[in-house]
């Protein structure tokens, strides 16, 4: 079989096709970070790994890991919120008002 032919797209066409390509893919890492995050606080919360294994057809040491890789994403992302209220604190924004305008002068 021959190889196939190359079209050549637009500017226009490949920058959005590559922005939704692009937009597709860190949504999905984000749903799996999500997932992972969910499965840990599930373990604190008394689920077991065994029930969720069960639950979603995987091993126990699958469920462990995701477990670990969710406490260390949530640690991340804590850390994250951390330095973006130190950082609005030290503009003057109050984080319980993030909706009101800034004080002038």
């Amino acid at each position: 079989m021959p190889p196939k032919k190359r079209v050549a797209l637009p500017d226009s066409v490949r920058d959005a096709v590559l922005a939704d390509v692009e937009l597709t893919y860190r949504e999905s890492i984000d749903t799996d970070t999500r997932s992972k995050i969910r499965i840990f606080l599930a373990t604190e919360q008394g689920l077991s790994t065994y029930d969720i294994a069960h639950k979603l057809g995987v091993s126990q040491g699958v469920v462990s890991k995701w477990s670990r890789l969710g406490k260390e994403a949530l640690a991340r992302r804590e850390e994250e919120r951390q330095r973006g209220q130190e950082g609005n604190r030290s503009r003057g924004d109050d984080p319980d008002r993030s909706g009101e305008p800034s004080p002038v002068g």
